[in-house]
């Protein structure tokens, strides 16, 4: 029988842990004693371990704090921000000043300037004077590079938190899971044991025996491959974190997913008729959030932010079209004669304008329409994600709903009833495995979806761009 996946697609294999935990009733007098109902798994002790490993107790929170500080991505978005912003006083000076010095008019063969009237020494200086308001243009066009930027900070560090949470909880998920075949181990080497007993003294088939043993070569094949997913998971938070690969993390469900979990549930939620389910709980209905991804999506302000670039390159381009001039100022020193002064002013000449100014305006207009078009498939493409976020984080908490208030307290009193049959004789082993298994398998799912919720809700924060469950439950 198949149980709930893990979260990539792989299943479970639920007969090696429902048997373990029949057995505590075959090895118990057949004695089965009803179960308290489910509550949220808490914490494990800080000095618990995982195959042996001492797990160190971090809070999400403290891990998110050190990701975001020593990241190399934001640091990275940080410094080429912080090197965009050395731009703008650039983009807006005048080009540096030119100094020239020459001998002029000097006779041959000699070379002697005392023996021409005209010859000279010469000093020049030049200075460029680009078109008015051409240096104003460049540099908005940098300030708006530099908002760019800065949105793209926010954007690494929105990827990263993302990434770090979607790997903590996935370490919670195989923890959870590790713990109950870990469990389930124990009690079905025990059980073989038992077995082998009761064959030798005539009391059980040696097909119970040969199960037993099928079933613990199963779950420790589980096992490798639930360690395999937990090294992995380890492997990419530690990345994130900038630590070895094997520097070890406890992970444990946050505050604020169970205030999400113990929250009332919006309207629409477990309806049987085709509505608009809200998250409820206090939380933003989803045309609110879509509304909050509007304004704060950080891929949004860079789309943003890219258009009044090109809006700002388009004015450098009009501004350029204007002919530049520069001006020109020289000291001629003559030996014997008086000195001279001269001065010039030199005016560039567009020629070529409809080739090369014009094209360069009607470039920058179409990039900047382009650029709008751009925000506006952004925008659609951001409320579609939104609203699928939304929609997956409303499935998973219908289904821990149903799973803590139906689903299992039926299947807890089908496995009570079961165990009365089968200890008045009434039902066969069989039967009894059946109905665990359904316990085990929406158990073990519930314990899925619980971890799983704070990836859903990371997913959806990162759809909209900001917090959505209050900063008071985090």
């Amino acid at each position: 029988m198949k149980c709930s996946s893990l979260g990539d697609g792989r299943r479970i294999h639920c007969g090696p842990v429902l048997l373990a935990i029949l057995m505590i009733g075959f090895v118990a007098p057949f004695v089965l004693t009803a179960q308290e109902p489910h509550t949220h798994r808490p914490p494990p002790d800080r000095n618990q371990s995982v195959d042996g490993e001492e797990l160190q107790h971090q809070p999400l929170d403290s891990l998110l704090a050190l990701v975001l500080a020593t990241h190399p991505d934001v640091q990275g978005a940080q410094s080429r921000a912080q090197a965009l912003e050395s731009r703008v006083p650039q983009a807006g000076a005048l080009p540096d000043p030119t100094f020239s010095f020459g001998l002029m008019n000097l006779p041959l063969p000699d070379l002697d300037l005392t023996g021409e009237g005209m010859s000279m020494v010469s000093l020049q200086l030049s200075q460029t004077l680009p078109p008015r308001g051409l240096r104003g243009a460049r540099e908005a066009s940098a300030r708006a590079q530099v908002d760019v930027a800065r949105a793209q900070v926010d954007v690494a560090r929105w990827q990263v938190t993302t990434r770090l949470q979607e790997a903590y909880f996935e370490l919670l998920l195989v923890d959870q899971a590790l713990e109950v075949h870990h469990q389930a181990h124990s009690t079905l080497e025990a059980f073989a044991s038992s077995a082998e007993s009761a064959y030798t003294q005539g009391l059980a088939p040696q097909q119970d025996i040969l199960r037993a043993h099928t079933e613990l070569a199963a779950i420790e094949e589980h096992l490798a491959e639930l360690r395999q997913r937990r090294s992995v998971a380890l492997a990419e938070a530690n990345s994130l974190l900038g630590r070895n690969s094997r520097d070890p993390i406890q992970p444990d469900l946050p505050s604020w997913v169970e205030g999400f979990l113990a929250a009332d549930p919006g309207p629409g939620v477990l309806t049987s008729v085709l509505t608009n389910p809200e998250l409820g709980g206090g939380l933003p209905t989803l045309r609110e959030l879509q509304e909050m991804a509007i304004r704060h999506r950080p891929e949004l302000t860079v789309a943003r932010e890219g258009v009044q670039v090109a809006q700002r390159e388009l004015e450098v381009a009009r501004h350029d079209r204007r002919p530049g001039i520069a001006v020109t100022g020289g000291y001629g020193i003559r030996s014997g004669r008086a000195d001279v002064f001269s001065a010039g002013l030199s005016v560039d000449l567009p020629l070529f304008r409809g080739r090369k100014q014009d094209e360069a305006i009607r470039e920058a207009e179409f990039n900047r329409d382009a650029q709008g078009l751009d925000v506006a498939a952004l925008e659609r493409s951001i409320q579609e994600e939104v609203a699928r976020a939304h929609a997956d984080l409303i499935r998973a908490r219908e289904q821990v709903i149903l799973l803590e208030e139906g689903v299992i307290p039926q299947a807890r009193a089908a496995v009570e009833s079961s165990a009365a049959s089968y200890r008045a004789g009434e039902a066969a082993f069989v039967s009894l495995m059946e109905v665990y298994a359904v316990l085990f398998r929406n158990e073990i799912e519930l314990a899925h979806l619980t971890a799983g919720l704070g990836q859903d809700i990371a997913r959806l924060e990162q759809a909209v761009g900001t917090h959505v469950v209050s900063e008071d439950n985090r």
